[in-house]
């Protein structure tokens, strides 16, 4: 029950000295600590071509690996290495050719950026990533998409061609259709990009427009044709309320009025809501822990509460939220309209101390505060979406699933034929939630851990669905899973650009052997001691799984092995509409104290008491 002492000592505005991770300076990670990297060699940040074919010869010389990587939005070991580090935002410019249509940029320039010096030239991409904070080479690598199917969804889809320093150390231009079918999705193991040039539109505006609606259209048929008729769709999901918040978006002509921008899939916060937002999860996930009945069930109800109010903020304006979608950062316009960057690829700031605090929810600076994830997508068949959904709802209805943060989401991509492409050969959707990670999360379990294991696995075994390159946990990238999720023959053909492009292996890592199928090593947090927790590995033993957590299966789920509480709490149906928003924050502030003391009678006050005692006087 510390928590209850963290959720009381927060509003008295006590705050804490950022925890820092201590590892060797070498080491690094992705922007945030996951995975662990452990190179030979301190980052080297070229500035030019000519500094990246330097970097690659000495590698040869000294025999050593390497490899480049943009702004590490990646959390798998794909951005490894245990050679040289290569950190490629330094080649960052922009140049529109002559033909007035194509466009160069380094391949570390900011898909924001890269938006932004378009729109100055007044023509933009056609489709982006939701994220605008990655770098260009890094998109590209992973095969990073936006959401549509009307049009091709990835940057990928819009290179024209590359310039690469090859395994040799020679710099060489991929615009052959053959070779960028390996190239278009690269995975950082075929050479180092340094420059791309893509395909640009005339200057466009889009028109938003985002409402809640049964979640029926997810098995009926509808929301799949919508995703193939629509400019740009997303879809929130919200199980446990049998709704989902839409956010149809489509292109109109430049001269349409409107200067909006969005804070979606990406979203910044304000410092004090993710304070207290932060001591509210840990209280919740502490609660449905714990082995008496009352106390999960109130964890759950916070989780709920939670729940209802980011869906509520999906459309319209909740207190404490930054706008779904607005011109003036204070109110939220809905419907909106905006120029193409800033309404379909979002930016935050990673500097909390402007406007109110607002950044990027990992980026606010004392202990606690910050909202970590470990996030969570797979491609897959568009053609299974009513099946998944209703597995969802059957594993919601088994175990206690919340999602409180953006639900359970879907994003759609058109099929295409580069090898390493997730949505390779056939139409797709991208089912994506996050664990909320809690404050100490090498032994203390996200609540619904059992429910979101479940989802994962099955979505990768019965669904034969594809991980994202740079998302969900390491073991949804080794070998067994590789094997699941890779056709066999766009497997072969990109290994034979491995051996032509990198005939040496000079930028293969740990990743690239386990899809060379030579090695089975990932690149886990040594600090990791229950590898199930992060989905490092399928729980064996209960010592795998959380504190208070057994490894076991649901019922119906006898190949899935997932961490569960040793008491789960039944399920029961939160009462959204007996709850209004402004009594779901009442709630929140002034009730769960409340319902807390009555819990700690009834499960067992002296435990409290102890925990209190121990929180205020170690």
């Amino acid at each position: 029950m510390k928590s209850f002492c963290n959720f009381i000592l927060s509003f008295c505005g006590i705050f804490f000295l950022p925890l820092v991770f201590a590892h060797s300076n070498r080491d690094y990670t992705s922007y945030r600590r996951y995975p662990l990297c452990a190179p030979s060699d301190y980052m080297r940040y070229p500035k030019t071509t000519a500094d990246v074919v330097s970097i690659v010869k000495e590698a040869i010389a000294r025999g050593v690996k390497v490899k480049a990587f943009g702004s590490r939005h990646s959390q798998t070991d794909i951005i490894c290495t245990e050679g040289i580090p290569v950190d490629m935002t330094g080649l960052n410019f922009c140049k529109m050719n002559t033909d007035r249509v194509t466009a160069t940029f380094g391949a570390g320039t900011l898909l924001f950026d890269a938006g932004e010096f378009l729109h100055r030239n007044g023509r933009a991409l056609r489709t982006m990533a939701a994220y605008g904070g990655i770098t260009l080479g890094g998109a590209i690598g992973t095969g990073a998409h936006g959401s549509t199917i009307k049009y091709n969804s990835t940057i990928s889809s819009q290179v024209v061609k590359l310039t690469v320093v090859d395994g040799l150390g020679n710099v060489a231009e991929i615009s052959d259709p053959a070779d960028l079918r390996a190239f278009k999705v690269n995975l950082g193991l075929l050479g180092i990009i340094v420059d791309i040039t893509l395909y640009t539109v005339p200057l466009y505006k889009v028109h938003a427009h985002s409402y809640f609606t049964s979640d029926d259209v997810l098995t009926n048929g509808v929301a799949a044709n919508w995703a193939k008729t629509t400019d740009h769709l997303m879809i929130h999901w919200f199980p446990a309320f049998n709704e989902v918040v839409v956010a149809n978006l489509t292109f109109v002509p430049v001269e349409s009025r409107g200067n909006a921008r969005t804070s979606a899939e990406a979203p910044s916060t304000y410092d004090a809501t993710n304070l207290i937002g932060s001591t509210i999860k840990e209280l919740a996930m502490d609660l449905t822990c714990n082995e008496c009945a009352a106390a999960s069930t109130l964890g759950y109800t916070i989780l709920r509460a939670i729940e209802f109010l980011v869906e509520f903020s999906l459309w319209s304006h909740v207190p404490g939220f930054v706008p779904i979608f607005t011109e003036d950062r204070l109110s939220v316009q809905n419907p909106a309209v905006g120029f193409a960057q800033p309404m379909l690829s979002t930016i935050c700031s990673e500097d909390s101390n402007n406007n109110f605090g607002e950044a990027c929810a990992w980026c606010h600076g004392h202990i606690n505060a910050n909202i970590t994830l470990l996030d969570n997508e797979f491609n897959l068949a568009l053609s299974d979406l009513g099946l998944f959904v209703e597995a969802v709802k059957d594993i919601a209805n088994k175990t206690p699933t919340a999602f409180p943060l953006q639900g359970l989401f879907f994003r759609f991509s058109g099929k295409d034929n580069n090898y390493m492409s997730t949505s390779n050969g056939r139409d797709s959707v991208h089912p994506e939630f996050y664990f909320w990670k809690r404050d100490d999360p090498y032994n203390d379990p996200s609540a619904s851990l059992a429910g979101y294991q479940t989802i994962l696995q099955i979505l990768a075994r019965r669904f034969k669905a594809r991980s994202h390159w740079g998302k969900s946990g390491l073991i949804y990238h080794g070998r067994e899973m590789l094997d699941l999720k890779l056709d066999p023959k766009a497997r072969s053909n990109f290994v034979d650009a491995m051996k032509k492009f990198d005939p040496n292996q000079i930028f293969l890592n740990n990743f690239g052997r386990r899809l060379l199928k030579i090695g089975s090593k990932i690149d886990i947090d040594p600090l990791t001691t229950r590898c199930a927790l992060l989905d490092n590995c399928f729980c064996s033993l209960d010592t795998d799984c959380g504190k208070g957590q057994i490894c076991t299966t649901l019922p119906g789920y006898d190949d899935c092995y997932v961490c569960q509480a040793k008491h789960v709490a039944p399920v029961t149906k939160f009462q959204k509409n007996q709850m209004p928003l402004h009594d779901v924050l009442d709630f929140l502030v002034r009730t769960v104290p409340l319902s807390l003391i009555s819990v700690m009678i009834e499960c067992g006050l002296p435990k409290a008491l102890d925990a209190v005692r121990s929180t205020l006087f170690g």
